[in-house]
Formats: C-alpha cells, structure tokens, sequence
C-alpha cells in the first residue's frame, strides 16, 4: 500500500497513486471524482499519473471527498485511516464513512440542484466537525496550561 512509505521529495510521486488507491478503495470511477472536484477527467488522470499536482483548493476537496488528510494523501502519516490528531470517537468515524458512502450511492439517483446541495450540506458538515474539533483541542490545551500555572515550582 501506498501510504505506509516515506514522503516522497518530490510530492507527485507520492500523491497520484495515494489518489487512485483512495478513489479505488471507495469505489469512486475516475469521471465521478473529477466531476465532483469539477475538473476534467484528463487532469485528474494526470494526477494520478503523478504528471501534475492539484491547486491547494482541490487538493483539499479531493481529501474531504476521499475521507483522508493532506498528511496522509502526502505520506506523511501511516494510511488513510490513521487519524491526524485526536478524533471525535469511533462513532464520528463510522458516521463520516456511512455519508461518504450515501453520497457515492445516491447521487447517481438525484437531480443536479440535489445533488449540488447534498454536497453542498456535506461540507458544511465536515467544517461544522472541524470547528468543533478545533474548540475541543484549544480547550485541553487551556486545561494543560492552567493546570502547569497550578502546580508548584520544583
């Protein structure tokens, strides 16, 4: 697998096939993922093809859609699902992978103005998830310092 190497120095390399493991691994078509970054099929056949990188936008969708971090997608931690940082719970896991996999099964059978707001309700769901993990790492980390301030000096 892919994800279990070294970053690569040069990022291409790494990325193309992390990519098409991913995509593969959800059973996402080539096409269906270049539609749903809005791009054309050939450039995301490109990055795969570790020919081009995607635009830092992109890039980020492309890790949303595929249910990783950037981290992870540049080798940089040890597989898609290895967690960046502390996650929410199993059940937030389980969750994120369930709509994932809705997403993929029902847009095929929704209407284009449906489908474009399921995504659209998607992200702000995973904002929603990343703001609240956001407040929950700066509240421990305001717990440890008031807790190193209370106690005495060796």
């Amino acid at each position: 697998m892919g994800m279990d190497k070294k970053p690569a120095k040069n990022p291409k390399k790494l990325l193309g096939p992390n990519i098409r493991e991913a995509r593969t691994r959800l059973n996402i078509s080539q096409a269906r993922l270049a539609e749903m970054l809005e791009m054309s099929t050939e450039v995301l056949g490109r990055m795969e093809r570790k020919e081009v990188l995607p635009r830092l936008e992109r890039f980020v969708l492309l890790c949303e859609i595929l249910g990783t971090t950037p981290n992870q997608m540049l080798g940089f931690a040890m597989g898609l699902g290895s967690p960046q940082g502390p996650r929410m719970s199993p059940a937030y896991d389980e969750m994120m992978t369930l709509m994932r996999h809705f997403v993929i099964e029902m847009e095929s059978q929704l209407a284009e103005d449906e489908r474009k707001e399921l995504m659209q309700i998607f992200a702000h769901l995973q904002r929603l998830i990343t703001l609240i993990k956001k407040r929950k790492a700066e509240a421990a980390k305001s717990r440890r310092a008031l807790a190193k301030r209370g106690s005495p000096a060796g």
